[in-house]
């Protein structure tokens, strides 16, 4: 992949890194001991709350939870993603070290896989 379309790929990989930790943060508190963790934020019930309103606070935190899963492991891969293009080691498969080609890239910007590695990771 040529300079120019890795330096567009990175600003955008850069604004949807912001995007989504502006949305992790609407759910979820940052864990100061393990960088990249987020901890989904928990409204405490109060002793005066009917067993609706309880049920409800645990229904909420557990879609936060899975929610807080899905956007940290996405974030995780653009952060990846943009380390290896700072590092000049972006479009490389991971597996086998070729090339990923450059559709695939723009397709997919955290693909760490050819798509000869891919299918077979698929199939097994």
């Amino acid at each position: 992949m040529d300079k120019e379309s890795q330096k567009k790929l990175l600003k955008d990989l850069e604004e949807e890194k912001v995007r989504l930790e502006e949305e992790l943060s609407t759910i979820a508190n940052k864990n100061p001991s393990i960088e990249g963790d987020w901890k989904a934020k928990h409204n405490s019930s109060d002793s005066s709350d009917t067993f609706d309103e309880k049920a409800h606070s645990v229904a909420d935190y557990e879609k936060n939870r899975a929610l807080e899963h899905d956007l940290e492991t996405r974030l995780a891969e653009i952060n990846d993603a943009i380390e290896k293009i700072n590092s000049g080691k972006y479009g490389d498969c991971v597996n086998c070290s070729s090339q990923i080609p450059k559709k695939r890239l723009m397709a997919i910007p955290t693909a760490k896989f050819c798509v000869d590695c891919a299918e077979k990771a698929t199939l097994a």
